[in-house]
């Protein structure tokens, strides 16, 4: 049996917010956040939504682009940074707004940027025993709603963007398709290249006593230079366990931190542009997000019969550090 993506989809806001705006709201030019992220715009929530509008759009999407109902998905698996509550979980939250069984596992990961790395292999693992047979995966973010404006926050606000991208996991007879190997990693000794403290109960947490708590934090360049290496390493390794070049990968997917890291990779591995799906400088950096809503776009302007039997190398770096690759034939 192979696992195959049955279906997807992803939903991004209607808002297009330009650098033009982001300047307004922070010391930093226009100049600055093209130069240094490669983003011109992103897609930012209204003041009265949340990450589960985003989450349940796009998870309907793909259950419908797999030809099922709600109750036909035996198991749900959410990655976000950014859900609506603090707790309990964001799987729980979204589980009745899709109708899905009020008798499955429902449950969040925390893998940040590798979500959807981390969340489709361990729906892999579960469909390969027999015991499942739909696994929803869906990771989004509303990071608008996270954005620190002071010159402590700037160079990681003027990333971030808000979506939200699913898919349904499902097992196939079909060897010709599906994924064919998955490669995930974490190090914990990098925790703090970017992190969050508060809410959490490390000290100056849950009191409200120092609000910047609550803020994303991040050591810049060593984070700029550990994701370099990481995506370069994985993608080499995954290809190399599997006698492959980067010659026979007809489309690499990646995370979209921003176009810097990028282009690092792409001249790491000497990769032509044409062959990597980017979409940073339209949405920004969507942290969990990114990685479902690329996979989507490619799945949906890419005609099926068009993908059919390509192989796709799909790559992620997030905080943690995680990181990880998927090697997929369409």
């Amino acid at each position: 049996m192979r696992t195959v993506i049955s279906g997807f989809g992803h939903a991004l806001p209607f808002k297009t917010v330009d650098n033009k705006t982001i300047v307004e709201l922070m010391n930093t030019t226009e100049e600055f956040i093209e130069t240094r992220t490669g983003v011109l715009t992103r897609k930012h929530i209204s003041e009265n939504e949340s990450t589960s509008v985003l989450m349940v759009e796009a998870c309907k999407k793909a259950i419908e682009r797999a030809n099922l109902l709600p109750e036909d998905i035996d198991m749900l698996i959410v990655n976000t940074l950014s859900p609506d509550y603090h707790d309990p979980s964001q799987a729980c939250l979204i589980q009745p707004l899709l109708s899905l069984k009020n008798t499955i596992p429902v449950f969040d990961i925390r893998a940040q940027c590798s979500g959807l790395l981390y969340g489709m292999d361990i729906a892999r693992q579960f469909i390969a025993t027999g015991t499942h047979q739909n696994i929803l995966v869906c990771c989004g973010e509303a990071l608008s709603k996270r954005m620190d404006y002071s010159d402590e926050g700037r160079n990681l606000s003027i990333l971030l963007g808000d979506g939200a991208g699913a898919v349904v996991l499902s097992s196939s007879k079909n060897e010709d398709k599906g994924i064919l190997d998955v490669s995930i990693h974490a190090d914990g000794s990098y925790f703090k290249l970017l992190w969050t403290e508060s809410p959490g109960t490390s000290g100056k947490t849950f009191n409200g006593d120092d609000s910047k708590c609550s803020y994303f934090r991040m050591n810049g360049k060593e984070m700029f230079n550990h994701a370099v290496e990481k995506f370069t390493e994985v993608a080499v390794q995954i290809l190399k366990k599997n006698n492959l070049t980067l010659e026979d990968i007809d489309v690499i997917i990646p995370h979209q931190p921003n176009m810097r890291i990028l282009d690092a990779v792409m001249s790491n591995l000497e990769i032509p542009k044409e062959k990597m799906q980017i979409n940073v400088h339209k949405y920004g950096n969507i942290a969990s997000g990114s990685l479902p809503v690329t996979l989507s776009e490619y799945m949906s302007d890419t005609p099926e019969e068009e993908r059919a039997g390509k192989l796709g190398l799909i790559i992620g770096y997030g905080s943690g550090a995680t990181w990880g690759s998927i090697l997929y034939k369409f």
